[in-house]
């Protein structure tokens, strides 16, 4: 029997399983609408790139149907695919119907739901902010437009007078396009009088498929979601200011980078665009040329600026529609590779875990795994160096003056050599040189920063505008962490039952006596309803919002409280996707990190293995979607992140991971010191050092230095009882506490010790 009748006997037979009411089904010819610029669900700004497949040629064979009534959307296509734009799309739900009737007279059809929101959100993240402070006057964007005459939002006045236009609720502007040149050291803007006909002298070229051409970018600036985006593409033949549709000449290799901002922020404003007005950061000016020199496009926004504001479902919801947008204008990128530092690579991890599919690949660098679990060893610093610096001025020969030591409790480098921003004199820690001016902003209600007056004032706003604003990250997301009757939002800061300095008591390095003053004077901070203003000056450490004690240090006197955190918000945290719990990395993602731990700056170098270990806990598989890169400080960035794009793009060519996909770590000259899959061994597992383990060495945090992991995932730990604390190993074996110890510890724990052993208590069963 040869192949040909046995491919025929199995045929039939299937036909005839099939006759008899098999699952297998026999394939019909029909045809396939499907939208490309997002989820049906998730449809915004009226209209979407949809495709129609079917069995043979389609193009100008296809009815199309909206809602029952007839359109004809621009279809282009070739072969048995189109593609085009529908529009017109009503907000809510809109039927998308497509007809196609083939030869033998045979209509074939399929039809969608699509979900269309409005282009000034929301979609998912809940009620918008108010009030909301828009930026596009800043960015050389012109005003926004008004959309309200009910006193709604941003001021608008008439160009060069005081005369009150309307009020503008969304922050919306009309699209516009700049063209940018390279000059070899920064980007500028053309003349536009000069109608770009005459090329300035400072203009550089760049080679494309062998060809010299003028470096000229082709910039698109708008608002979606109320924050500003702009789009940028290599474009030589820069053309006259016009529509935000692609003209031709764009120089595309079809690949997207979408890039992420970093910083600290809580909310209230739109933010700044990248390029317009000298929009540029010193990290973009690098890279920005690499990058477009290359083909890529380069997309972001200011909602996708963790500066500008940290609800990660805003984040997620504005780059999707973003996203959305540049698809409907561009047309659909072979792939899209997440770029961004510090919280632009937190900006990354959670889309991976939370919304698969938003990018392909990531390259986060100076990464964190989220912000709300930063926050938790980040809110520690303040009550132990408040606690370091009154027994200095308790007792100028306290080994607590030899600034290098207060490494040994909270975890983070510390150096005596490094200069202390607060003294301005030789002496720091990562908790001061790293976190000293962070903290209040992001846990203090009273904390605003002078900047949002000066808009008010600038933008004609009242002078009452922000007086109920509550300053802190939890009222940044109210609408996910609620409120109480006095409109604070409930936290997750919590410290009850944590041991700081325990690891250093079990190794020797303090005493029994200076163990229990610490964890009797370092309290915890005070409800959101007391805090006051936070006087940088005269308070540093902002003491007077902590829960403090005069008789803390007798041990017969009343132990600084601690702070409980609210149970509810902790879940609120998980559920909302605000905690990158590991459970899924859904794209390969190359780590990269300069090692900045001998400047005590805040990027320390253990955030990328708590990711690691996260993911090891949660979904081993996972892990190998992540490897991690570290390199001395002197390496360019441009450098290491073109070599992560080649790596990146050869892995998303091939659907394989290329050797280069690897952990490994460089010397300051660019050569590697070792690649491999255990070169970090010793971080996460108990292996002996790897040799970049050894390079590039690893601190903690006070929670590790206290008894948790490197993880960093609990809120609230799981306590026990003080007597099973003795029992059980907790201390070390020889240390014998006295009745008065015991008593002056059950004290300062009366709702026992953290046992790291259980997980966070704080966590629903289902996340």
């Amino acid at each position: 029997m040869n192949h040909s009748k046995r491919w025929s006997v199995g045929a039939l037979a299937a036909i005839a399983i099939a006759g008899c009411g098999s699952a297998i089904p026999i394939q019909k010819p029909g045809i396939a609408l499907r939208v490309l610029s997002s989820e049906p669900a998730w449809v915004s700004g009226g209209d979407a790139r949809v495709e129609v497949s079917g069995p043979a040629a389609l193009q100008g064979k296809l009815a199309f149907r909206l809602n029952g009534r007839r359109i004809e959307p621009p279809m282009a296509g070739s072969g048995n695919r189109a593609e085009g734009i529908v529009s017109g799309l009503a907000e809510g739900d809109n039927r998308l119907e497509v007809t196609y009737v083939d030869a033998h007279g045979r209509a074939l059809s399929d039809a969608l739901v699509l979900t269309n929101h409005p282009l000034t959100g929301p979609m998912f993240s809940g009620r918008q902010q108010m009030p909301f402070v828009c930026r596009s006057e800043e960015s050389g964007l012109g005003q926004p437009l008004v959309d309200n005459q009910e006193g709604i939002g941003h001021p608008v006045f008439e160009a060069g007078s005081k005369r009150l236009l309307g009020y503008s609720r969304y922050c919306g502007i009309k699209p516009q396009v700049q063209y940018f040149y390279y000059t070899g050291d920064a980007f500028k803007p053309f003349d536009p009088a000069s109608a770009y006909a005459t090329p300035p002298p400072d203009l550089k070229t760049i080679t494309v498929d062998g060809a010299s051409v003028p470096f000229v970018v082709r910039v698109e600036g708008g608002s979606i979601n109320r924050f500003l985006y702009t789009i940028a593409m290599l474009a030589p033949f820069a053309q006259a200011p016009g529509a935000a549709q692609a003209p031709d000449g764009l120089l595309w290799n079809r690949a997207l980078v979408y890039w992420m901002r970093g910083g600290a922020g809580i909310g209230h404003q739109q933010g700044t665009a990248m390029w317009f007005n000298d929009g540029l950061w010193s990290a973009e000016r690098q890279l920005m040329p690499m990058l477009l020199g290359r083909g890529y496009a380069v997309i972001t926004t200011s909602g996708n600026e963790s500066g500008v504001q940290l609800n990660m479902r805003l984040s997620e919801e504005t780059a999707m529609m973003t996203k959305e947008h540049f698809i409907e204008a561009y047309g659909v990128p072979r792939h899209t590779i997440g770029i961004g530092a510090s919280g632009g690579a937190l900006q990354q991890y959670l889309p991976a875990q939370n919304r698969p599919g938003l990018l392909d690949a990531g390259i986060p660098i100076q990464s964190y795994p989220d912000m709300i679990t930063q926050s938790i060893p980040i809110s520690d610093c303040p009550l132990l160096e408040q606690y370091f610096a009154d027994e200095v001025a308790l007792n100028p020969a306290s080994p607590w003056t030899v600034w290098s030591r207060r490494a040994l409790v909270e975890g983070m480098n510390a150096s005596d050599t490094v200069i202390n921003p607060i003294t301005k004199t030789p002496g720091s820690t990562e908790c001061i040189t790293g976190w000293w001016e962070t903290v209040p902003t992001v846990i203090n209600p009273a904390f605003k920063d002078p900047e949002y007056d000066e808009a008010a004032r600038r933008y004609g706003y009242p002078a009452d505008v922000f007086a109920d604003v509550k300053w802190t990250h939890w009222n940044d997301l109210a609408n996910i962490y609620g409120t109480d009757e006095r409109s604070f939002a409930p936290t997750t800061i919590d410290n009850v039952g944590v041991q700081y300095g325990l690891g250093a008591l079990a190794r020797g390095q303090i005493g029994k006596d200076e163990f229990l003053r610490i964890n009797a004077c370092v309290g915890g901070w005070k409800s959101q309803a007391q805090f006051v203003a936070w006087d940088r000056a005269a308070d540093p450490f902002d003491a007077r919002n902590m829960r403090r004690s005069a008789t803390c240090r007798d041990p017969h006197g009343t132990p600084a409280p601690r702070h409980e955190g609210d149970i509810q918000a902790m879940r609120a945290a998980y559920v909302s996707g605000h905690v990158f719990t590991g459970r899924r990395l859904a794209f390969p993602a190359i780590d990269l990190r300069p090692y900045l731990e001998p400047v005590l700056d805040m990027h320390n170098a253990r955030q990328s293995f708590s990711i690691r270990a996260r993911l090891l806990d949660a979904n081993p598989a996972a892990a190998r979607n992540q490897v991690i890169w570290f390199n001395a400080p002197q390496v360019p960035m441009t450098t290491l992140v073109g070599d992560a794009l080649t790596v990146l793009e050869r892995y998303l060519g091939t659907g394989v991971a290329p050797a280069e996909f690897t952990d490994r770590c460089i010397d300051a000259s660019g050569a590697v010191i070792a690649a491999g899959a255990h070169v970090w061994d010793g971080i996460v597992n108990r292996r002996p050092p790897g040799a970049c383990t050894r390079a590039f060495p690893i601190y903690s945090s006070p929670r590790m230095e206290a008894g948790e992991s490197i993880k960093g995932l609990i809120f609230k730990c799981t306590t026990k009882p003080l007597a099973a604390a003795f029992r059980d190993g907790t201390y070390p074996p020889h240390m014998v506490f006295t009745a008065e110890e015991k008593a002056w510890l059950q004290r300062i724990f009366p709702q026992g010790v953290c046992d790291y052993r259980l997980p966070d208590h704080g966590r629903p069963a289902n996340v």
